[in-house]
């Protein structure tokens, strides 16, 4: 089954640093996944060489000027937290050592109460998006944000085009394990903006047995859901 492997960090030190967002290597140009450095207008395979999440592991803009002469291809680096499998909507990590003690960190990248997303027009949830004046069942183009809260448009849709409000509150469920103690599972409510750190017990949600043997499976109610494992002696 189609899951994303959580990041396990191991802290060996008290000062171990985390850098918790993605960021961009430079890579070859026959490199998987990688791509192409332009000035501007970015299609599929390119990006701006001057993208604001074009960084690099410091933090820093990877370009601070494009490169007329020489050709540059990136690859991105995902970082500490990760987002789980978009069809599946789970993560996956490995408990390797039993007296180790895990955390799991939880991340909610909605910041928002309420936001909306594209939907169509068979959808019973749906609301028009029009110019102004909006009445029941329409809202007005710069009325609609996405989940980090800015606007979806910046004018009126050409086309007709439907919207529906989704919560900004999510949630995360760690799965029972298959041992005697894998009772029940645990599903914590993850409110908009929010991070939260999950102490795990082996017990209870490691699998002992079978394809997942030495795992722990978690699933969320979303892809804007982003999450890791600290490991500590």
């Amino acid at each position: 089954m189609a899951r994303t492997a959580l990041n396990v960090i191991q802290f060996t030190k008290y000062n171990q640093a985390i850098y918790p967002h993605d960021y961009y290597i430079e890579v070859d140009s026959g490199t998987e996944g990688a791509l192409e450095v332009v000035e501007e207008n970015a299609t599929a395979g390119k990006i701006n060489y001057n993208d604001d999440a074009l960084i690099g592991i410091d933090g820093l803009p990877l370009f601070s000027e494009f490169d007329a002469v020489t050709t540059h291809y990136v690859l991105k680096v995902e970082g500490f937290l990760k987002e789980p499998n978009a069809e599946t909507l789970q993560f996956e990590f490995e408990m390797k050592k039993p007296d180790d003690k895990y955390l799991l960190v939880v991340e909610n990248t909605a910041t928002v109460p309420t936001y909306h997303v594209e939907t169509t027009s068979d959808d019973e949830e749906k609301i028009e998006v029009v110019n102004s004046v909006a009445g029941d069942g329409e809202i007005n183009y710069d009325d609609v944000i996405k989940a980090d809260g800015t606007r979806m448009y910046d004018s009126t849709p050409l086309t007709d085009t439907y919207v529906k409000e989704v919560s900004g509150d999510k949630q995360i469920t760690i799965l029972k394990g298959n041992s005697i103690q894998g009772i029940l599972d645990q599903t914590y409510d993850l409110r908009h903006g929010g991070t939260y750190y999950i102490r795990l017990e082996s017990g209870r949600f490691k699998n002992t047995y079978g394809e997942d043997k030495g795992k722990v499976v978690l699933e969320t109610t979303d892809t804007l859901v982003k999450a890791a494992v600290l490991c500590f002696k």
